[in-house]
């Protein structure tokens, strides 16, 4: 394959992975932020046996989380974490004894886009007192 097909395949590749980091940053964005308005979470959080202000650090690491994607030295933590945030949502909504409309679907779907995410940036991930990943200096995103 010729270097500017390479090139070429690899803008793509990089354009399809900001899009899906957008795409997760409006989706988890946008449930962090719904914890904190109004009470109905908080309900909800309660209902499910967890105290209520549990519901608020849920939304912070959601939010946190999100627009930590895109830093894209930071974003394979950031997807780890919110995938552990979507497990833990999984096993609540499994496990829930009122009925809530809420299903086991939409994190599923979190954890498959977080785990592209995840292990896309994984070899640029930072390193504390180390250099950045093999492909740091070679590609540039």
């Amino acid at each position: 394959m010729p270097s500017t097909e390479r090139s070429r395949g690899r803008k793509i590749a990089m354009a399809l992975l900001w899009i899906l980091v957008v795409l997760e940053l409006m989706g988890m964005g946008l449930a962090g932020l719904t914890k904190f308005q109004g009470d109905s979470w908080m309900g909800m959080f309660e209902g499910w046996g967890y105290p209520a202000w549990f519901a608020l650090v849920i939304g912070a690491t959601e939010l946190g989380g999100a627009l930590l994607l895109l830093v894209p030295r930071l974003a394979s933590y950031s997807a780890a974490v919110l995938i552990g945030v979507m497990l833990g949502a999984i096993w609540t909504v499994i496990g829930q004894t009122t009925q809530t409309g809420l299903g086991p679907g939409l994190p599923l779907i979190h954890i498959a886009v977080l785990s592209i995410i995840l292990g896309v940036r994984w070899k640029r991930r930072w390193r504390p007192g180390g250099p950045p990943g093999p492909e740091a200096s070679v590609v540039p995103v």
